[in-house]
């Protein structure tokens, strides 16, 4: 696990599964909201929408998860998915 600066928020980076990469990853200035897909190493996408909010204990912001796990079989299918989450 890592954190890091991402767009004026602050982002854990938290492997899912392990062994799966970032392929992916869109931050929507207008909405304030950081798309990212992940790939495991059996090819599945990962979709990922976070939002950014407050925490008493950090200056920056924290970019938190805002929907459920899902497992989607192509990358087009994980952006699709992500757009759901555009606004």
């Amino acid at each position: 696990m890592s954190m890091e600066e991402k767009h004026g928020a602050i982002w854990v980076n938290v492997e899912v599964g392990g062994s799966a990469k970032i392929v992916f990853e869109n931050y929507i200035s207008s909405v304030q909201k950081l798309h990212v897909i992940y790939q495991q190493a059996n090819g599945c996408f990962l979709p990922y929408s976070f939002v950014a909010k407050n925490d008493p204990q950090w200056r920056l912001p924290l970019w938190s998860q805002e929907n459920e796990k899902a497992m989607m079989p192509t990358i087009e299918s994980a952006k699709e998915y992500l757009d759901n989450y555009a606004s």
